[in-house]
């Protein structure tokens, strides 16, 4: 212990104080998410993921205020589950599909 003018302080081999933490550089990935015939599939590199609650559509195109035919967002991934977001305030969630769709893309 060391004490200057009055003041006791104490040292110690290591610092009690902690780096700042760094800011998450992990916004997601960026992505855009297929829209031409309603929102239901996103892949994600080679893993495929189905919208929860079903198809998102309007008489077979995107809901009003989609891009038509896809929409540009980021998209992270947390065990099953993916999250799409874009500029625009959309946020969607996706889950993990074992095998990739047989009709992902196709549409009438």
């Amino acid at each position: 212990m060391i004490t200057m003018g009055g003041l006791a302080l104490a040292l110690t081999g290591c610092s009690s104080e902690k780096p700042s933490p760094t800011p998450s550089a992990n916004e997601g990935t960026t992505v855009d998410l297929y829209t031409h015939c309603g929102i239901r599939y996103l892949q994600v590199g080679a893993d495929w993921f189905e919208r929860v609650g079903g198809p998102l559509a309007n008489e077979g195109n995107p809901p009003a205020g989609w891009n038509n035919p896809s929409q540009p967002g980021r998209v992270t991934v947390a065990d099953d589950l993916a999250t799409f977001t874009d500029d625009a305030g959309h946020k969607e969630s996706f889950k993990k599909l074992d095998k990739p769709p047989s009709s992902a893309t196709n549409c009438a």
